[in-house]
């Protein structure tokens, strides 16, 4: 799947060590992507954030074991 069509979309992450979460991607630059809510948010580090309150997260490509977006309904 092309990066730019995964943009303001809810993805399903499969993180190494950790059981499938979904969260929606904000942005993405050259090491990883920006991501906001879902079940993924609040697992990942709070070092992380772009605010202490807010739901918005960086997420590395290296900890990324696969991910998909799932079909849209028609």
């Amino acid at each position: 799947m092309k990066p730019d069509r995964l943009l303001n979309r809810r993805v399903v992450f499969k993180l190494h060590g950790m059981d499938p979460l979904d969260a929606t991607i904000l942005k993405q630059d050259e090491t990883g992507y920006w991501i906001r809510g879902g079940t993924l948010a609040g697992q990942l580090d709070q070092t992380n954030c772009s605010l202490p309150e807010s739901d918005v997260r960086y997420l590395e490509f290296s900890r990324i074991e696969w991910l998909r977006a799932p079909r849209q309904r028609l």
